[in-house]
């Protein structure tokens, strides 16, 4: 069934440098603009990010799992699946009052705070990349398949 108000948003972010424009998997720009794998690109971008990468810990995978979900249930938002791996984040969340793109950030802000009091991260690290990826899910099918790939394709 096709709804005029989506079922819920799959949002997806990354660790800042683990996935550079130029890659071998492509990347996306502001306003959308798909970005063909480049290896001088990712070179440069990788002198760039070297000295700010790194993967999650078990431990910091746990508060921003934490955090995620103090932060919706404050804000009265529905997680239906997370999965938080060493280097990017997915969600699958329902909520009316905000735009994903607003709702993703605010998780940003809010994970990060959390880290940086727990002292798993410093004060001057740069965590999350400047985007990420929000795809509304407006039928059952979109819905149940974004459950499935944060659930069980990680």
């Amino acid at each position: 069934m096709l709804y005029s108000e989506p079922l819920a948003y799959f949002i997806t972010f990354t660790i800042h440098g683990s996935w550079l424009h130029g890659d071998e998997r492509g990347s996306y720009r502001r306003g959308g603009i798909f970005i063909e794998s480049d290896q001088i690109l990712k070179a440069k971008k990788n002198i760039i990010a070297k000295d700010t990468l790194f993967r999650l810990s078990q431990e910091q995978r746990e508060m921003i799992g934490f955090a995620i979900d103090e932060l919706c249930a404050r804000k009265s938002w529905q997680v239906h699946e997370k999965n938080i791996r060493t280097n990017h984040v997915h969600i699958v969340v329902t909520a009316s009052d905000i735009k994903p793109e607003r709702m993703m950030a605010e998780i940003k802000a809010r994970t990060t705070f959390r880290l940086r009091k727990a002292g798993l991260l410093h004060t001057e690290q740069k965590l999350w990349t400047e985007h990420g990826s929000t795809i509304y899910l407006f039928t059952d099918q979109e819905f149940l398949q974004a459950c499935e790939y944060v659930r069980d394709c990680q």
